[in-house]
Parts: structure tokens; sequence; C-alpha cells
């Protein structure tokens, strides 16, 4: 059950459901960080070391390439979001937290919930998919 009250209305959020809202952004850039940190550190140091070993032993830089390719993006992945939840949280701090960057119209609480950096309101994201533009 959401923590909103009227979570499916569109308006503002109250100055309690922003406070939740900025301390959930805080803690999961907190934790995207520590995983960033994790993946550059000890994951890609142990991966690199079994690509060298791949190459000296089998010549393979192509699939050398491949699993140091697939640890940079799931840090570069990483990385996006941590972007996204800076700037939820810039419009939190600019009062323009929960108004689609499209309509207007304020989004949903249950769709900020689900997704707290959300830019657009259910409608506008569904018209910006259907045109492949997202």
């Amino acid at each position: 059950m959401s923590r909103f009250e009227n979570a499916f209305e569109k308006r503002p959020l109250t100055k309690e459901e922003l406070e939740q809202v900025k301390k959930r952004l805080l803690e999961r850039k907190k934790k995207l960080l520590n995983e960033i940190a994790d993946i550059l550190e000890k994951e890609a140091k142990e991966e690199y070391q079994e690509l060298i070993e791949t190459i000296r032993e089998e010549g393979d830089i192509a699939s050398a390439e491949l699993q140091e390719s697939t640890i940079l993006a799931l840090a570069e992945m990483r990385a996006k979001e941590v972007e996204q939840i800076d700037a939820a949280i810039e419009r939190i701090d600019n009062g323009e937290y929960g108004i689609c960057i499209d309509c207007g119209d304020w989004i949903t609480p249950a769709r900020l919930e689900a997704l707290p950096y959300a830019l657009r309101c259910k409608e506008c994201q569904e018209r910006i998919e259907k045109l492949g533009e997202a």
C-alpha cells in the first residue's frame, strides 16, 4: 500500500511526503555510489586479472573486451541513476518536483513513489514511448 494519501490523485506532494522522497533518494544515491565503488574497486580488479590471464592463455581479446564492457556498463547504469537522483533532489529543492515536464500537470504520488525521479506523468510518458522518443 502506498505511503502517500490519495496516491492516484494528481496533486503536489505535502512537505512531509517531499521529505520522505528526498530521504529515499539520498539513501538510494548512497547505495548506488557504494555499488559503483565496489564494481570499480573489487569486481573490476578481479575481472581485469582474469582478462589478462584469458588474453595470455587463449589470445581471446574479443572475450576479454566483452567482459570489460559488461563491467563498465554496469557501473555506467548506476552512475546514470545517480544523475537522475541528483536532478530529482534539485527539483525538490527548487519546488518543481512532481510537475510533468511535458504537460505541466502534477505527477501522481503513486508514480513518484514507484519512480521517484520521474520527469513525466504516466500519460505523457506513455505517449513518448509510443512515439519511440524515450
